[in-house]
């Protein structure tokens, strides 16, 4: 699945209207596709769902649990707009988010785990970004593998879109994987000789990171939002639709090209669904009979502990139990994606056997697990 993240963090430069109909053209050359609504103003949801469908769960619940419950799943709250196309909607309760997060671990990828639990489901999922530079923007940048940045042709957007620029690549630096970023020309004119001078800046600042395709200020656009559908469902006779298409065609252009955000998939051998006794060794987490088990080599250690996102990275009852070298337990896991460390005498560690790591919020490296549901199949079989 490509993430491509809409992202700017100035305002009225046609963020969720590129999110809206770039998404609404990919569904229509069959691309499976989600829209995320990741802007507590919900403009993207309103420009696609009438009022009469409005969704009683958004990204908010996603984001924040109840009473003690599991966060909603994506799958739970999507709603299908048209053929190929779903949204995930948001509202103003999301703005209240990032507080209710604050003191979560991991609180930078909530959206990546969850767009990992669906990705086979899509070919395309396109996150509108608030115009901010919050906790909800970190989000869909640590979900994306690209990220589209639209612009209009003035000077503070042409001021600023370096500095948005150099934010990406040090974001990207940091969570060690690469997003292509690329300027979108949007709301142009080509009667204003100030605009054509705006994009000549961009052509010449920054080759290799502009589209070719430019997208025309177009009232149908507006009132395509007002019916609550994408333009290539509402009108096409006009710019904002022949800009769009064009739009889309570059991006499926890309499709052998662009680097897919792709979760590290735990694939358990045959050899590893025997007891618990049979692992002997230190090694990454392995499935057998009983669930998943992790074992770690510290033979001088008085106390090791395993935490992570499925204990809410809890001390109390992590406890490992020692089996000569080897401290081991065993979890049932459903599938999904985990984080987790191993606790040695108070001192937390990533992994020794678990080469796949991400930056963790507090410093040090996490160790990442991803449960495949061919899990869910084996365990069927040994049943039987």
């Amino acid at each position: 699945m490509r993430t491509i993240a809409v992202v700017n963090q100035k305002g009225g430069c046609g963020k969720t209207t590129t999110a809206i109909n770039l998404s609404g053209f990919l569904a229509v050359a069959r691309r499976r596709v989600l829209l995320v609504d990741m802007d507590p103003q919900g403009h993207a949801t309103l420009g696609l769902l009438t009022d009469a469908i409005q969704p009683s769960k958004t990204m908010y619940d996603v984001f924040v649990g109840e009473n003690g419950k599991p966060r909603t799943s994506l799958s739970d709250i999507t709603r299908s707009v048209v053929d190929n196309l779903d949204v995930a909607p948001a509202d103003i309760r999301l703005s209240a988010a990032p507080d209710h997060v604050a003191m979560v671990l991991g609180r930078e990828d909530i959206l990546a785990r969850c767009l990992d639990e669906i990705q086979d489901q899509y070919d395309y999922a396109i996150i509108d970004c608030p115009p901010s530079v919050s906790l909800l923007t970190f989000n869909a940048l640590n979900a994306c593998s690209e990220a589209i940045v639209p612009m209009d042709p003035s000077f503070f957007s042409l001021h600023g879109i370096g500095k948005l620029l150099e934010t990406l690549d040090v974001l990207a630096k940091k969570n060690r994987r690469e997003i292509v970023a690329r300027v979108l020309v949007t709301l142009y004119s080509g009667r204003s000789q100030f605009a054509r001078d705006v994009v000549d800046e961009v052509h010449r600042h920054m080759s290799g990171r502009h589209f070719d395709t430019m997208i025309r200020h177009s009232v149908k656009l507006a009132e395509a939002a007002s019916h609550g559908q994408p333009i290539a469902n509402y009108c096409r006779k006009c710019a904002g639709f022949t800009d769009y298409r064009a739009l889309a065609a570059e991006v499926m252009q890309q499709e052998t090209e662009m680097p897919v955000r792709q979760s590290v998939r735990f694939q358990p051998p045959e050899a590893q669904t025997g007891a618990l006794e049979a692992v002997d060794s230190p090694s990454a987490p392995m499935r057998i009979r009983e669930g998943v088990v992790f074992a770690i080599d510290a033979p001088d250690a008085g106390r090791v502990q395993l935490v992570g996102d499925f204990n809410n990275w809890a001390l109390e009852g992590s406890e490992m139990d020692q089996h000569g070298r080897v401290w081991k337990k065993v979890l049932s896991l459903g599938p999904g994606r985990y984080l987790y460390r191993y606790v040695v005498d108070g001192c937390w560690q990533s992994d020794p056997s678990n080469a796949n790591v991400e930056p963790a919020p507090y410093g040090g490296d996490n160790s990442v697990l991803v449960l495949d549901d061919t899990l869910a199949e084996m365990e069927s079989v040994d049943a039987a």
